[in-house]
């Protein structure tokens, strides 16, 4: 009698250990559902307004987004610091894909849309850090500004990421976004239509100043 007493008891610890446990392990991968994510490619134009950030996984599970997650940059020297807050979401499957925050004008100028929506200069292109969510945040030195290259920033391959300090690798820039959608962001160019009317503005005021001249007679 006392020693099934003693069994049931036993038995009992036991399905309240197995519950806990399930408890625990289905609770970890909502905690560890975003965190390898990595750095891909950084971008500039030198006034800033054209901008992007882009993030690659190669795991499937990084969607979980319910509570907010910021990406932080910082100037050398760590006395400015933009922030970028991502409203809450849950993401479709992610193997392979990307995630991009870019500026307002970055589909205008030949690149895909974002899926975030960044300020102005929100990346220090004179070189700093950057530190974010996932697995390879960091600092970097200045970015190329010209409008074509961008800089691509080392992956580590792994879930807990070492800070690695950006080499330099520069290369044309290729944001692309959740979608799969990529493009090659331009710094647009004086257009032939306003080369023209400046053209004939400077024509017109020559032509003008010459008629003066021969209706006032020689001096």
């Amino acid at each position: 009698m006392f020693s099934s007493k003693i069994k049931r008891f036993g038995r009992g610890l036991m399905s309240c250990g197995l519950v806990f446990c399930s408890a625990i392990f289905a609770a970890s991968p909502a905690r560890a559902a975003f965190h390898v994510w990595n750095l891909q490619e950084l971008y500039s134009d030198s006034t800033g307004t054209l901008q992007f950030v882009e993030l690659f996984t190669n795991s499937n599970t990084q969607t979980n987004f319910t509570v907010p997650r910021q990406i932080a940059v910082s100037n050398v020297g760590g006395t400015l610091t933009n922030t970028f807050t991502m409203p809450t979401s849950t993401l479709a499957a992610t193997l392979n894909k990307t995630l991009l925050f870019g500026t307002a004008g970055l589909a205008a100028a030949g690149g895909p849309t974002p899926d975030y929506i960044i300020p102005n200069n929100f990346l220090f292109t004179g070189g700093g850090s950057i530190n974010f969510f996932g697995a390879n945040d960091g600092t970097y030195t200045a970015l190329p500004t010209d409008g074509t290259q961008s800089r691509a920033w080392p992956f580590t391959g792994s879930t807990t990421g070492t800070n690695p300090v950006a080499s330099i690798n520069n290369a044309v820039n290729s944001p692309t976004n959740f979608a799969g959608q990529t493009g090659t962001v331009g710094v647009p160019e004086p257009s032939s239509v306003i080369l023209v009317s400046l053209a004939l503005g400077t024509f017109y005021s020559f032509s003008r100043r010459r008629n003066t001249q021969r209706a006032a007679g020689p001096i």
